[in-house]
């Protein structure tokens, strides 16, 4: 196991569980029904968007889309999807060998399990590593870094 990936998965898997895997901030248009008008102001002051329904955080939000790629890289990778739900996802998360039976491996030999794990580890980190990268160029920046392809079009655009 990568001990880096482990933390990572286990944050995704807190933040699924306590916000689920999609936020949602309440429809004005059903509160102006519930109350009949404007809902009553709490306490003055800023509330913090962050606990109030809003969804999961950053980090936890790049983890679950690279989860979703991984899934949908083969067959393997959409058992090792089942195999992150299972194991980080679940508060009282099945044991080791339900998890297999779950993911649809006949294995029933520890170490199989541990070796999964570690797989889902490895290509979690590649799939990460790839995004990382991807994101590099996209960027806006001066010196070293490129300048966005959407800014770099739109010059191209001007000049012909």
């Amino acid at each position: 196991m990568i001990e880096e990936m482990e933390t990572l998965l286990n944050h995704w898997g807190e933040q699924t569980r306590r916000c689920g895997t999609a936020g949602g901030l309440g429809s004005p248009m059903a509160t102006i029904m519930e109350w009949g008008g404007c809902a009553p102001r709490g306490t003055p002051g800023p509330r913090s968007l962050l606990n109030g329904g809003a969804g999961i955080d950053a980090v936890a939000q790049e983890v679950a889309a690279a989860l979703a790629e991984v899934s949908r890289q083969d067959e393997r990778g959409q058992m090792l999807e089942r195999l992150a739900v299972l194991r980080y996802t679940d508060d009282s998360a099945p044991t080791w060998l339900m998890q297999l039976h779950l993911c649809g491996s006949t294995s029933r030999v520890k170490r199989t399990y541990y070796d999964q794990v570690h797989s889902l580890h490895l290509r979690l980190l590649q799939v990460l590593a790839g995004r990382s990268d991807a994101r590099k160029w996209l960027t806006t920046g001066r010196g070293d870094l490129p300048q966005s392809l959407l800014k770099a079009a739109s010059k191209l655009r001007r000049a012909g």
